[in-house]
C-alpha cells in the first residue's frame, strides 16, 4: 500500500507517494531527480550512495523511504554556497581526488562529516573514517590529502558547528554467538597456486570423539546436507551425481556433475574427485577433496584436516585467485563446521545462508593487509 511522505530535502518541504519498501535513493532520484546520489552495489557497501540525514551521513540504497517520513535530507545538490563543501571540492580538485567521478557525490558527504567532526586528524583516522566509501580510480592518496587540507584550514572557515552526536569508532561486524550453540573452532591453513591449480588446505576442530565424525564424514549422503548449497541426487558404493549452487550478491552458478569417492577407515581419511558444468553461466569446475580426521586436544575433540584442489574455466574463473578464494572458503567452512557440529549433536544441518558480500569484502581486505 502506498505511503504518503513529508521530507525535507536540500532546504524544500517535499511530498512524494510511494510504496513502503522504495529505497530512500529511489525517491531522491526518481522522484525528486536528485541524480547527484549515485546507485552503485545497492547493499550499503559502496557508499556511493551516501547522502546526509538529520546531520548524519545514512546509506541511502538501503534505507527505506517509509522510515524517513519528517526527515531532513541533504543531498550533493544541496551544499551550494556551503563554506566547508566549497574547500573540500576545491582541495578535490587540486590534489586530483577524483577520476571518473562516480563515488564523488557520496565521498564528499563523508568528507565533509569527517570535516565538520574533527579538529585535527592524522592520515590513519581519516582513512578509518573513509572505509566505508569505496573508489576504483584514485587509490585514496588523492582524497585523503584533499581531507586533510581542508581540516588543516578549519579554523579559517565559518561553517556552523556540526550536530553534536555520540560517534564510535569503525569496527568490523563480529556475529555473537549465542551460549546454546556449539562453536568449533575457526580454520586455519593457507591457500595457494600449485600448476595452475588453486589448493586450499584448512584445519578446524569439532567437539566431538573421531569416530563419530568419520562416520559423518565417510557417509557422502549425511555429509552432503553440511555442505551450504550441496545436494546428492544418486549414490551408489563408489560415485556419485549432484550438484552445488554458490550464490555470492549477483553471481549465482549452479555446478552439475558427477564423481567418485573412497574412504580408508584405518586411517580415517577419504578423497572425494568430481567435475561439473553451470550451463548458464558457461563455466566448468573440477577437483578432488581429500579429508583426514584425527585426535584433538582431547578425545573427545577431533580435528579435521581437509585440502581442496580446483580449477575453474569460463567466466567464473576469478574464484580461483587464492586472495578471493580466502574469504569464501572461510566463510563456506564456518557453514560447514557449524552443520557439523549440529548433526553429530543430533539435530539437522542449517539452510545455508546467502554469503555476505561486505564480510567478503572484510575477508579479502584484512589478507592483503596481513600481507
Amino acid at each position: 500500500m502506498p505511503e504518503t511522505l513529508t521530507l525535507t530535502v536540500n532546504g524544500e518541504d517535499c511530498t512524494v507517494t510511494v510504496p513502503p519498501r522504495t529505497q530512500l535513493a529511489e525517491v531522491l532520484r526518481d522522484h525528486l531527480d536528485l541524480t547527484g546520489t549515485h546507485l552503485a552495489c545497492e547493499q550499503g557497501v559502496c557508499g556511493a550512495c551516501t547522502v546526509m540525514m538529520n546531520g548524519r551521513p545514512v546509506r541511502s540504497c538501503i534505507t527505506y523511504a517509509h522510515a524517513c517520513d519528517g526527515a531532513v535530507i541533504e543531498t550533493i545538490e544541496g551544499h551550494r554556497g556551503d563554506p566547508v563543501m566549497d574547500q573540500l571540492r576545491d582541495a578535490f580538485s587540486r590534489h586530483h581526488a577524483l577520476q571518473c567521478g562516480f563515488c564523488t557525490p557520496g565521498m564528499l558527504a563523508t568528507a565533509r562529516d569527517i570535516v565538520t567532526r574533527f579538529d585535527v586528524a592524522d592520515e590513519a583516522t581519516i582513512r578509518h573514517e573513509l572505509s566505508g566509501n569505496l573508489c576504483r580510480c584514485t587509490g585514496y592518496v588523492g582524497i585523503v590529502g584533499a581531507i586533510s587540507e581542508v581540516i588543516a584550514a578549519k579554523g579559517a572557515t565559518s561553517a556552523p558547528p556540526a550536530p553534536a552526536r555520540d560517534t564510535k569508532p569503525f569496527a568490523p561486524f563480529e556475529p555473537v554467538e549465542t551460549a546454546a550453540a556449539p562453536t568449533p573452532t575457526a580454520p586455519q591453513g593457507s591457500v595457494s597456486i600449485e600448476g595452475g591449480w588453486t589448493v586450499v588446505k584448512r584445519s578446524f576442530a569439532l567437539s566431538h570423539a573421531p569416530d563419530s565424525v568419520w562416520q559423518l564424514f565417510r557417509d557422502p549422503a549425511r555429509v552432503a546436507p553440511c555442505i551450504p548449497g550441496a545436494t546428492v541426487e544418486s549414490l551408489d558404493a563408489e560415485s556419485f551425481t549432484g550438484a552445488v549452487e554458490i550464490r555470492f550478491g549477483p553471481i549465482r552458478a549452479r555446478f552439475g556433475g558427477r564423481g567418485s569417492y573412497d574412504n580408508d577407515d584405518a586411517a580415517r581419511a577419504g578423497t572425494i574427485r568430481g567435475e561439473g558444468d553451470d550451463k548458464q553461466g558457461k563455466s566448468k569446475v573440477r577437483g578432488a577433496l581429500r579429508y583426514a580426521i584425527a585426535e584433538g586436544t582431547t578425545p573427545q575433540v577431533s580435528r579435521a584436516e581437509v585440502e581442496l584442489r580446483f580449477e575453474i574455466d569460463g567466466m567464473l574463473a576469478q574464484f580461483n585467485r587464492p586472495e578471493l578464494v580466502t574469504g569464501f572458503v572461510d566463510y563456506i567452512l564456518a557453514q560447514f563446521a557449524a552443520n557439523c557440529d549440529a548433526v553429530l549433536s543430533g539435530g539437522e544441518a542449517g539452510p545455508a545462508r546467502r554469503l555476505s558480500v561486505l564480510g567478503m569484502l572484510w575477508s579479502v581486505l584484512k589478507a592483503r593487509f596481513s600481507r
